[in-house]
């Protein structure tokens, strides 16, 4: 290649990445507040907290950080309960703060993204509270039904069978009212009645106050909720394909009136048209459902909707570790590629704050392997706080147990259904609170192994999940992973190996063993990869001369320790 071709090529990469919008180049980080970092010693994260670790997500090499809801909420749900869009929760700070947050943010090319949710607000909202007394215009602002009927005694029956998600009948009796209102999550989150139009300008008007403020974007939570049957008075029917036996708990129904209703693309339509008017901005969509009902919420290339709902299918399908093998997660990718309507772009989530961490759900050697999945496939990766180091779930006793889905399902049952082991502080050190906070006592425990497992400790060792996270989040900038081709040139029950090619660019090869145990393949075998591949990047499980960085490695002999990913690099296949 002449000269004059090689500065050819590089002014068409460089073309290439300069077309794309922010949110597809860059890392999406979720950072849940109250864990994330505690600047005043309440044991409680908060915004000038997450401000202070602003330098921390900049060299990890993400580009947006999404926090969870920050609004004022009496926290019943911690912060999914809104008592005000537009305001912060004074335990996280205030609209200084926020604009202090955001500016260092900013300044740092990080974009902010804001947890948002239209589909229900708190008991205590000004909006609910002038509602249960008739006041106009608030009198129709949520789903209110008079009762079903009366037992002798006078006591209401609710309208239908139907259940919140976190235990229990979705309807609640307001004597004052003398109407029961509808709840798909806790009593204290009423649903609001998205068949209002001045409810939804109401939501509109918040999303503007934000927009306007310079946020990036939206992740709009429990989506799917937003609108349910005309006819309040049909039952759900049992769900055929569920195990579950107790009456009041969610999966004991199949959802037919009350999720995925056609009205609430609609609104997300609205909601699309609006963030369309601000330069540069963002939508993505919270939507856990089967992959054909996922996808509708993409829209289409003449009428787009969200930019992407979220891909939960590597956390729904790997629970555990019992069926993720190399055939099962090709699979899973396959699933979301192709049912994803042309044109539009993918993404890939391994863990949040509704699931168990990946290293107690899948295993602490699948760390390293997992994150390069999901940062090296095309689109965009979300990354839940902490799992570039790799924490675990952290047990938490009832006594200290926070989350209300938890302690609906009580003592005997809680552990089951407990979000806290994931909602931990983070662990920045080995000192009291992993460096979290100076508090006698945090809102939940740290974890007992903050002492090895922690961002110092692992930024001054060798080898370490932070260290292969941070050359992760630099080697997905290469035109290769950014516009790259996706083939599988090797899928066996053990091993998934992940080819990434872009015209004349640096081909890279991912290779993963899904096993706990070592495993020995040939990459040659069927294929038409070259010989030798060159080592950029390997889990630190992996600790042979063979493969150290820089290694040159015959594919057709290449030995991979029990959860182990590496990505070996050759010119273009």
């Amino acid at each position: 290649m002449t000269k004059e071709e090689e500065e050819e090529e590089e002014e068409e990469e460089e073309e290439d990445l300069e077309e794309l919008p922010w949110w597809k180049t860059s890392i999406v980080y979720q950072v849940y507040p109250r864990s994330f970092m505690d600047s005043t010693g309440s044991g409680v994260g908060d915004l000038i907290g997450i401000a202070s670790k602003a330098d921390y997500l900049r060299d990890l090499g993400v580009g947006a950080v999404w926090l969870s809801p920050v609004f004022t909420s009496p926290m019943a749900d911690f912060g999914y309960d809104v008592s005000n869009f537009t305001d912060i929760d004074p335990v996280f700070g205030d609209l200084q703060d926020f604009d202090f947050l955001l500016e260092e943010m900013h300044r740092r090319d990080l974009k902010v993204i804001l947890d948002f949710v239209p589909n229900h607000t708190s008991d205590q909202h000004e909006w609910f509270l002038k509602s249960v007394r008739r006041e106009d215009p608030f009198t129709h602002y949520y789903v209110w039904e008079d009762a079903a009927g009366y037992n002798a005694s006078g006591h209401p029956f609710p309208p239908s069978n139907w259940l919140s998600v976190f235990r229990g009948s979705a309807w609640e009796w307001v004597e004052e009212r003398e109407q029961f209102y509808l709840h798909q999550f806790l009593a204290e989150q009423p649903d609001l009645n998205f068949r209002n139009p001045a409810v939804r300008e109401e939501i509109k008007d918040a999303m503007r106050f934000w927009l306007d403020r310079g946020v990036d974007g939206f992740r709009v939570d429990a989506l799917k909720f937003l609108f349910e049957a005309r006819n309040a008075f049909e039952d759900e029917p049992r769900a055929q394909d569920s195990d579950v036996e107790d009456p009041l708990q969610y999966e004991f129904l199949e959802h037919t009136l009350t999720v995925d209703r056609p009205e609430t693309l609609e609104a997300l339509a609205e909601w699309r048209e609006l963030v369309g008017e601000y330069e540069d901005r963002f939508l993505m969509v919270e939507v856990y459902a089967d992959v054909n009902e996922t996808m509708k919420y993409y829209g289409n290339e003449s009428h787009p909707l969200a930019d992407f709902p979220f891909n939960f299918l590597l956390i729904d399908s790997f629970q555990s570790r019992d069926n993720l093998t190399g055939e099962s997660v090709m699979a899973v990718i396959d699933d979301w590629m192709t049912n994803m309507p042309e044109g539009k772009w993918p993404n890939w989530v391994i863990g949040n704050h509704d699931n168990s961490r990946v290293a107690s759900r899948l295993g602490s050697d699948l760390v390293d392997a997992l994150n390069m999945l999901i940062l090296l496939l095309p689109g965009t990766p979300v990354t839940y706080y902490g799992e570039e180091i790799g924490m675990e779930d952290t047990f938490v006793s009832w006594e200290d147990t926070q989350d209300p889905r938890g302690l609906n399902f009580g003592p005997e049952r809680y552990l089951e259904f407990s979000r806290d082991p994931a909602r931990s502080p983070m662990q920045w050190g080995d000192e009291p609170n992993a460096g979290f906070s100076t508090a006698n006592a945090t809102w939940l425990p740290a974890n007992a192994n903050l002492t090895s497992l922690n961002v110092a400790t692992q930024d001054e060792a060798e080898a370490s999940h932070l260290g292969v996270y941070r050359q992760l989040s630099e080697l997905r900038r290469e035109v290769t992973f950014v516009r790259g081709d996706l083939a599988f040139p090797l899928v066996t029950e053990e091993v998934i190996a992940i080819l990434r090619s872009y015209k004349r660019a640096p081909s890279y090869l991912l290779v993963i063993n899904t096993s706990e145990y070592d495993v020995t393949v040939d990459l040659q075998q069927g294929t038409t990869l070259p010989e030798v591949g060159t080592v950029v990047l390997r889990s630190v499980t992996d600790t042979s001369d063979a493969t150290m960085l820089g290694s040159k490695v015959q594919l057709n002999n290449v030995t991979l320790v029990g959860g182990e990913g590496i990505v070996f690099k050759f010119p273009q296949v």
